[in-house]
Order: structure tokens, then sequence, then C-alpha cells
């Protein structure tokens, strides 16, 4: 065999000069400085963006189907939010075709077994539909949700999955959109130019839910304000109406007084704090034992740890709970920097901001488009001891921040999208993107 490659190679000169180069490139790979190959590396990195660039300009050539909507959520890891509660009112048109494009293979294998057109997105058919579709409804970003250098010529509506504090994205300083769009160096912005608009399609929308949120989307989502659109979250009809969602929160959940913690991240979980740390978890289970509460953990999805399992301390970050429905059955929220206590307040019930790393949080993770002592209407321990003390007195009845709730709830939620909105946002959409009139009910 040996004979046999040698006699190969002896008799194909680009074969062998092949070879020679991949061996001599394995060495200079050993014996180069670090410099040399952080160059290589970042020769790598910008090679393989603007194969992306080339790609998402070749797809802006497809034609695109008006009649295709393709849909997308949670970075493309599952079906729900405010997207799938858009896909739930618009799959009943005929006129339209409404598939999933989703990254994990399991969500795509539930939503076929239930009957959706679902297809993962580097399938052949998910790619396919990706280049055909016109419209794509998700929740994060098309980088997030789809395959984005698929997606050039598209109209993208973000409906974004939380009205929330922290500087994201085009406003956030750490983004690689922030620093290409603000660098000082023209010629370092014009090589960066092009890597940026991949990240949007050709059209791009985005849901609002007041004026003062509005005012900061055009810079975070890239757009122009006249593709803000205040149409409030689809998600939030829940908590008006009962539905089949309902019958899916375990009944433990449903039956008794709870207490929800739902965390940030902080660095996409790198910084993360472990909780039985930060909390003392036997304290609290005997805290819910005396005053008759179940308190349950929802860790954001980037986050990792377990928690043990007490008698009144039950970790459900695992189990697929639609965050909405376990906030819709919640009566004291618990949270630091996320976005759900904003979506909580349009329930009117207390909500306690247990954020005991604030400083350390603003300067390593994410900076706030507000004030956050302007608009955080709870108790704002820092130490276990003081929450504990909060969460008791919240328990003893005394829950003297309703009209401060009130007034943040205006902030983040104009009076018409303090209820359901979902039908508001699907006849907007045949009315004024898809210039076709709405079924007829």
């Amino acid at each position: 065999m040996v004979t046999s490659i040698m006699w190969e190679l002896h008799n194909n000169t680009s074969l062998l000069f092949l070879l020679i180069g991949w061996v001599l490139g394995m060495m200079m790979g050993i014996i180069l400085s670090p410099k040399i190959r952080k160059v290589i590396r970042l020769l790598k990195v910008w090679t393989r963006r603007y194969v992306g660039v080339t790609i998402y300009n070749l797809a802006r050539l497809f034609p695109r189907d008006n009649k295709l909507i393709v849909f997308g959520a949670e970075n493309g890891g599952g079906y729900r939010g405010n997207p799938k509660y858009l896909f739930l009112h618009m799959n009943t048109d005929s006129r339209f075709r409404c598939i999933w494009v989703l990254k994990k293979k399991d969500v795509v294998e539930s939503l076929q077994n239930e009957g959706i057109e679902a297809y993962h997105y580097h399938s052949l058919k998910g790619i396919y539909y990706q280049l055909r579709a016109r419209t794509f409804i998700h929740s994060h970003s098309i980088h997030d949700d789809f395959n984005r250098y698929l997606l050039g010529g598209a109209t993208s509506i973000n409906t974004w999955h939380g009205v929330g504090l922290k500087k994201v994205w085009g406003a956030n300083k750490n983004t690689f959109t922030y620093k290409a769009l603000h660098d000082k160096r023209p010629l370092i912005r014009f090589i960066k130019s092009p890597v940026v608009k991949t990240q949007v399609a050709k059209e791009n929308y985005v849901i609002s839910t007041s004026d003062a949120v509005s005012s900061y989307y055009p810079e975070t989502f890239l757009t122009s304000a006249d593709n803000v659109l205040p149409l409030g979250q689809a998600r939030n009809d829940v908590f008006y109406i009962n539905s089949n969602e309902d019958e899916a929160v375990p009944s433990w959940i449903k039956e008794n007084k709870v207490i929800t913690y739902m965390p940030t991240h902080r660095r996409f979980g790198k910084l993360d704090a472990d909780l039985s740390v930060i909390m003392d978890l036997e304290e609290l289970d005997q805290f819910c034992e005396e005053y008759g509460y179940k308190f349950v953990i929802k860790r954001h999805m980037y986050s990792r740890g377990e928690i043990p399992t007490l008698r009144h301390v039950h970790d459900v970050s695992q189990e697929g709970i639609d965050p909405q429905m376990l906030l819709k059955y919640t009566d004291i929220l618990v949270t630091d920097y996320s976005s759900c206590y904003t979506d909580y307040l349009l329930l009117d019930r207390p909500v306690l901001f247990f954020c005991y790393d604030l400083e350390v949080y603003l300067q390593q993770s994410n900076e706030m488009y507000f004030d956050y002592f302007e608009v955080t209407p709870g108790s704002r321990p820092t130490t276990f001891a003081a929450f504990m003390q909060s969460l008791i007195e919240i328990a003893e009845g005394n829950d003297p921040m309703q009209s401060e709730r009130a007034r943040v709830r205006d902030i983040f939620y104009s009076h018409e999208n303090q209820m359901p909105v979902a039908q508001k946002q699907v006849t907007y959409f045949y009315n004024h993107i898809w210039n076709v009139s709405p079924p007829q009910k």
C-alpha cells in the first residue's frame, strides 16, 4: 500500500506539492510566534465573514415568495414566545403558507409530530425555505433564529422577547456591531460595514410596546423609526384569556401560592453566580413551609448549574414550562435585571428585585437604557438577609408599591398595549406590510 501511495505521488506532482504544503503548514503552525498565529486566526475569521457576505448578497438574487412566511424563536431553539402566538393566528389563513425553521432537531421533530410544518435550518428544505420566503417573523435576531446569510432580500419582523432595561445589540458597547459602527477609523468601519449589513434583512420591522421603548429601538435594532411598530407583546395575551396553554401548566403550580425567581444571565452565563451560594435554600424552604408558598426557580436559558430540590423549592429551568404561563400563575416575582418584570407588571402583583451584584453587572455585563432605581417598583435588597425580610413583609400583606407599579408599567407599556394585542398585530401586518385584506372572521 505504501509503495502504491509513493508511486501515485511520483506520478502526480500536484498531489505531491499539496502534501508538502500541508506538512510545512503543520510545522509552521507549531513554530510560529503567538503574534503570527493571531494574524492567521484573524485571517480565518475574516475570510469566513466575507464568505458569509458573499452568500448573503447572492441570496438577494433568489425570487422571494410573498405567500411564504417563516417563523423562528428563542435562538432557533423553541416553539414559543411572540412568534408562536402570531403563528396560531395566521396559520388558519389558507392564502399563506406558514412554516417553522429551527436550529434544534428535537423541537423540529416535536412540531412535525404535532402536524406543524417545520424544518431544521441546515436541512435541504430548511435552506430552501430560508432562500424563498419573503417574510420572517421571529423573536431574537436573524442571526440567532436562522442562518442570516440566507435572508438577503427578505423582510424581518422582529417581535423581540421582552421589554427590558439592558442595552443590547447595536446599543451595547461590547458587541461587534456597536464597535463596528462607532470605530473612529474610517477604513475599519468600511471593512466591517458589509458584515454588519448581514445582521439585518433587506426590510426590518421591530415591535415595540410604548413611545419610551420605541425611542431607543432604532439604534438597538439598526432600523428606521418608521419601522418601529408600537403594537405590544403577543405572548402576553395569555395573561388575559384562558387557552390550551393553561392546561399544560403543572397542577402543583396552579394550585399553590407561588414565588418565582427569574434571574437574568451574566455575559451569556459565563459570570453567573451559584444560586446555592447567594441564597440559603434551606431557609427559603423553611419560609415556604411557614407561609404556605412554593419557591420556583426559572433560570435564563444561557444559565447552567444544578439546584437541589427541597420540599418547597423547585428548579423548573429544564422542564420546558412557558415563562409567560409561569408568570401568570406567580403570586410574587423575584428577579434582578431581567425583562420578565415589565411583562409581570401587567398582572399588577408584587415584585422583589434581588440586586446583589448591580455594580458588577453594570460594569461587566450590560449597561441600561434607564436608571435602574427609577424603573424598578419594588424592594431592592442586596443581601440574602434583607431579601428574606422583604419577602416576609410581602407575604404578610405589606404591598405599598401598587402606584409605583402602575407608573412604571405605563412607561414600558402604553395603555392600548395593556390588553390582548396579537390580533391587532396580525391585522397591521396584513394592511401595511403585505397589503392584503385580513381574513373575514
